[in-house]
Formats: structure tokens, C-alpha cells, sequence
């Protein structure tokens, strides 16, 4: 369960800045809770499309080594990125 855990969050790594930039763009434009859960959401499902490309699936298999299913690397995914974007927007409402 570690090594998948750890699995999850090396495959995140890269996609936390992009993640976080898309945070801060929402920020700007409605600071609103529900809207970036559901653009992290959509954002979720486009990386589920990329990753059904039998191409790009070949680059990015490296999460399946380590036996972690698509159900669970998604929504391990989505909740890390969630919470991380729950915290700043509370954050953020404090100060604006």
C-alpha cells in the first residue's frame, strides 16, 4: 500500500504546478469552492483521456508497476489535488 501510495504522488509531482497554476487562475476570475472542484475534476477526467491513448499510456505506465488500478489512481489523484485546493482557496478567503 506504501509503494503505491508513493507511486501516486511521484506520478503527481509534475502535474502539481500545473494543478496549482490552475488554482490560481480560478482564484482570479471566482474564488468560488465548487467551481475549482469542478474544474479539477474536469481537469481529472482529460488526464484519464490522455492516459487511454495507447501512446502516451506506453510513456506514463510506470503507475501500474507498482499495481495500483485506474479507479484508484484517479481518485487518489482528485482528492489530493481537492484538498490542496480547498486549503488555499480558505486561505485566500482570509485575506481578500
Amino acid at each position: 500500500m506504501r509503494k503505491q501510495v508513493i507511486s501516486i504522488l511521484n506520478y503527481y509531482k509534475p502535474l502539481a504546478l500545473w494543478s496549482f497554476l490552475v488554482t490560481l487562475a480560478i482564484t482570479i476570475i471566482n474564488p468560488g469552492l465548487i467551481l475549482a472542484l469542478c474544474t479539477k475534476l474536469f481537469l481529472v477526467f482529460l488526464l484519464w483521456i490522455m492516459l487511454s491513448d495507447r501512446k502516451l499510456r506506453q510513456r506514463l505506465k510506470f503507475y501500474r508497476i507498482r499495481g495500483v488500478s485506474n479507479l484508484k489512481f484517479f481518485t487518489a489523484i482528485f482528492l489530493l489535488d481537492s484538498i490542496i485546493t480547498v486549503v488555499f482557496l480558505e486561505l485566500i478567503k482570509g485575506f481578500i
